[in-house]
């Protein structure tokens, strides 16, 4: 067994069909299926089921599945990691939501660079479910991400917990004022995350906590092009307080009348314990250190104070 008999199997267990995974191979069918058949002779078991209509994954298939992907990503890690380390110029792959560079990652960035300067941190704005397999996989060595969205397998620590503050169109008549209720931001048009992010959307739920449902006039999953939409006048939207650093065309930010004491939007660090190069490991104790010595980014009432 060779890791080639593994990815020809996923690529059939993931079309079931000999015909598609062939054609996502770049081969021909019959030695496809001839290399299938081998590797089930080799294992002594069926990993399939097969009909003249179906293809289906036996219960081993099933089970050898899950293990081939941890195989195949694991040599994918093994390989990242070997030419990592013997790079010309060695580098920390960064992932980040771009609220990360409101406040916490460049001051750890300046500290980085100064302390480290033959290492290169190399960045990439990227969703938070992307980021997640992408630290799995060996393609970035630390993410920031937003703190509630299942990173398993992954180890992290809680950087940033900030209120939230409604944005709205600099030129509405809601410009004037310094502050808007739930009810009143929910009659207007507004911008939330897709709604395959919605059942983890700590926005939608504060609206459901006091019985409404925002007008939704459009998704976004970045904070930046949500702020971008609000600037455009395509809508409001709750962001977190942080987004008030930025000066930001047409856009006013405005306190939330309501108690949302119980409610903060939360940012993580977050890593795969068995993929810390050395570099690695030197940004995150000066990450650590940073966060250490910087407490007030835990303290979300502190950023009202910009408003």
């Amino acid at each position: 067994m060779d890791l080639r008999q593994m990815r020809q199997f996923v690529a059939v267990a993931e079309e079931l069909h000999f015909g598609r995974a062939a054609m996502r191979l770049n081969m021909a069918q019959p030695p496809l299926s001839q290399a299938i058949r081998r590797l089930e002779l080799s294992l002594g078991v069926d990993l399939f089921n097969r009909s003249k209509r179906n293809v289906e994954l036996s219960e081993a298939g099933k089970i050898f599945l899950i293990e081939a992907k941890r195989t195949l990503m694991q040599a994918d890690v093994a390989r990242k990691m070997a030419q990592s380390a013997g790079a010309e110029t060695p580098e920390v792959r960064i992932s980040f939501i771009g609220p990360a560079l409101y406040q916490v990652l460049p001051g750890m960035l300046v500290r980085f660079r100064a302390e480290v300067p033959n290492v290169h941190a190399r960045l990439y704005e990227i969703p938070t479910p992307r980021q997640i397999e992408g630290i799995l996989s060996g393609d970035f060595h630390i993410g920031f991400i937003t703190h509630g969205i299942s990173h398993s397998g992954c180890e992290s620590r809680m950087v940033e917990r900030s209120s939230f503050v409604a944005a709205v169109p600099g030129n509405s008549p809601l410009a004037g004022r310094r502050s808007i209720s739930l009810a009143e931001l929910a009659e207007q048009p507004f911008i939330l995350p897709p709604r395959k992010y919605t059942e983890q959307s700590e926005t939608l739920n504060l609206f459901k906590n006091i019985g409404v449902v925002p007008r939704v006039e459009q998704e976004a999953s970045q904070t930046n092009t949500t702020l971008s939409l609000v600037s455009a006048g395509i809508g409001c939207s709750l962001v977190m307080a942080t987004a008030a650093l930025q000066a930001i065309r047409n856009v006013k930010f405005l306190r939330v009348e309501d108690d949302l004491s119980h409610s903060t939007w939360e940012m993580a660090m977050a890593w795969h314990p068995d993929h810390l190069s050395p570099e690695t490991r030197q940004f995150l104790d000066i990450a650590n250190l940073y966060l250490k010595e910087a407490p007030g980014l835990l303290e979300p009432e502190a950023y009202l104070s910009w408003l």
